[in-house]
């Protein structure tokens, strides 16, 4: 029987592979984008570059030296690789003599061989503070990225889906916050021996656990800072990129900076016929003229991500810790669910909303929903909350906003929500924002004799026309 042939060979796909692996560093949705500079921008360069960097070095040829014109091709090719693993030394090109056989040791450039494996390393130290993070807050009770889901679904365009999800999502997020205590109040413990573990239901928990992190980061570049001075076997007094720059202000050229250098020697010791031959040769290290540029970028970024990171922690702590601001937070939101919202009239309600029912957590959640869904979101859950607390708390504020509230005689009253909605999808207030809707359902069941609710505008002579 004829023999079937084998398969054509496959093609090496390295490259794309390797970046095939680096999917589980998508960013999710319970962060923003200054912690994605650390864990998946700055992990991701790290990665790739480290990848390029091994291709070069194991995969070309990293170094070459010069030999006599007597010497072999395959003396070559020896002294090339006997001098990178060995490692070469340094001096000033301008010197006739070579530094002392003792001293050389003080002159050696070592550190090019480890590039790729130091760069790895960074790269996991750039994303251990996103691990720490997600491994904590999942265990507080407040799924963020299920939260996130809910808030970001796309049927979300569907009036009926949109108000469902928030009704769901503010039950949710109101009874998740009741149940965090605070420091004073009794609180029944679901650890009775081991309280220390119950700090992860404290209603500043998440809040905390999420500025340490940012802390974390900011740390973590600050010393990858020094990590890199001290790699690149550098003065104890002298920092990595300062050096460069210093170099650079006093007239050096780039290359001849001793920081990242080009030519260097190496010695070699050859023995033929039972005498021993000591050859100095020069050596170009081909590859660092590709990773110099890499490691100045790279002290570049660190000196921009450690100043964006800071102002990322300030404007954390400032916004989301004093009182005020999370009262201004919220009461801007409801100002934004309703014209004709007036916080100075509510001042005890609003106080007591956002100390005891919302907490400090709670603005952290609708910030980040802010973040990853938009404002208009955030209102809608704030307001469904606020309604869900005035009907709780039993409070007369709410019979008032009926009785200033006239409807339509084609309009009736529900019972639902504490009267404070009308009909399933039709809304009492006057939103200063409008969701974005489906076209269908904006025409599906509008008869001329049912009026239109206040928070969903009519389609446009255009959409009707293209329908």
């Amino acid at each position: 029987m004829p023999r079937t042939p084998p398969p054509p060979p496959r093609r090496p796909m390295v490259f794309a592979e390797i970046v095939g692996t680096l999917s589980f560093l998508q960013p999710q949705a319970d962060d923003d984008i200054f912690d994605r500079l650390h864990y998946y921008y700055t992990t991701t360069f790290l990665l790739l570059t480290a990848v390029l960097i091994s291709l070069k070095m194991f995969g070309g040829r990293p170094i070459e030296c010069w030999l006599p014109a007597e010497y072999k091709s395959s003396w070559e090719d020896y002294t090339e690789m006997y001098c990178w693993a060995r490692n070469t030394y340094v001096t000033a090109f301008e010197d006739d003599n070579l530094p002392e056989v003792v001293n050389r040791e003080y002159t050696m450039v070592s550190y090019y061989q480890w590039v790729p494996f130091f760069l790895v390393y960074v790269a996991f130290s750039f994303y251990a503070p996103c691990l720490l993070w997600r491994l904590f807050y999942d265990k507080s009770g407040i799924r963020l990225k299920d939260i996130m889901a809910f808030a970001n679904d796309k049927a979300n365009v569907v009036p009926a889906q949109r108000q469902a999800n928030i009704r769901g999502l503010s039950a949710h997020l109101s009874s998740v916050f009741k149940h965090r205590f605070r420091i004073g109040e009794k609180h029944p413990y679901h650890h009775k021996v081991f309280k220390i573990f119950n700090v992860r239901y404290y209603e500043s928990y998440l809040t905390y656990l999420y500025l340490g992190i940012k802390g974390m980061f900011l740390m973590n570049v600050l010393m990858q800072m020094y990590f890199m001075s001290r790699f690149l076997e550098l003065d104890s007094h002298r920092y990595y990129g300062y050096g460069i720059l210093y170099d650079l202000i006093m007239g050096r050229g780039w290359k001849e900076s001793s920081n990242f250098p080009v030519v260097t020697y190496c010695d070699m010791q050859i023995r033929i016929l039972g005498h021993v031959q000591r050859h100095t040769v020069q050596c170009v290290l081909v590859i660092n003229i590709f990773t110099e540029k890499i490691f100045f970028i790279l002290w570049l970024w660190y000196t921009l991500l450690s100043f964006i990171s800071f102002g990322s922690i300030l404007s954390w702590i400032f916004g989301s810790i004093p009182f005020n601001q999370r009262r201004q937070f919220v009461a801007r939101r409801l100002e934004l669910a309703d014209v004709n919202f007036e916080k100075s009239r509510y001042k005890h309600e609003l106080d007591e909303f956002v100390r005891d029912y919302i907490k400090i957590d709670g603005i952290f959640v609708l910030k980040m929903i802010t973040i990853h869904s938009g404002i208009l979101m955030c209102t809608d859950i704030v307001d469904q909350m606020w309604d869900q607390y005035l009907e709780e708390s039993g409070n007369q504020v709410i019979r008032e906003i009926i009785d200033e509230k006239s409807f339509g005689d084609d309009y009736d009253r529900s019972a639902s929500a504490g009267g404070l909605s009308i009909d399933p999808g039709i809304r009492r207030k006057t939103s200063v924002l409008v969701p974005l809707m489906s076209r269908e359902d904006l025409n599906v069941d509008q008869s001329p004799t049912t009026p239109t609710p206040q928070f969903l505008r009519p389609p446009s002579s255009r959409m009707t026309a293209n329908v």
